[in-house]
C-alpha cells in the first residue's frame, strides 16, 4: 500500500462549504479512482486538518496525482492553506483480529 498525507491549516469561515463541495466535487472522484483504499480526515486542534489517501500502490497514486492537485487548487482559493504533503510505502497496517 502506498499513503498520501496532506497537513492544511484551515479557513474556519469556509469548512462547511468545502465539506459540501467535497462531497459532490471530489469524493466521487476519489471513490471511483483505480487502486483507491481509503480517505480519512482528522480534525487537529487549531483549525489544522489531516488527510490520509490509502492507494493499493504509488503507480495508481501517482496516476490521481492530476485530479488530487485540481481538487488541492479549490482547496487554495477556499483559503486552505498546504502546511505538508508526502508520501510513501505503509510500512505496517493493522486491522482488527476476526
Amino acid at each position: 500500500m502506498y499513503a498520501v498525507v496532506t497537513r492544511r491549516s484551515m479557513n474556519q469561515a469556509r469548512v462547511d462549504e468545502t465539506r459540501e463541495r467535497a462531497a459532490r466535487e471530489f469524493f466521487p472522484k476519489l471513490q471511483q479512482a483505480p487502486g483507491f483504499v481509503s480517505f480519512s480526515l482528522i480534525e487537529g486542534e487549531g483549525g489544522r486538518t489531516t488527510a490520509v489517501i490509502l492507494w493499493e500502490g504509488q503507480a495508481q497514486a501517482d496516476a490521481f496525482r492530476e485530479e488530487a492537485a485540481g481538487w488541492g487548487r479549490t482547496l487554495d482559493e477556499l483559503g486552505h492553506r498546504t502546511e505538508t504533503q508526502e508520501g510513501g510505502e505503509v510500512v505496517r497496517h493493522l486491522t482488527p483480529r476476526p
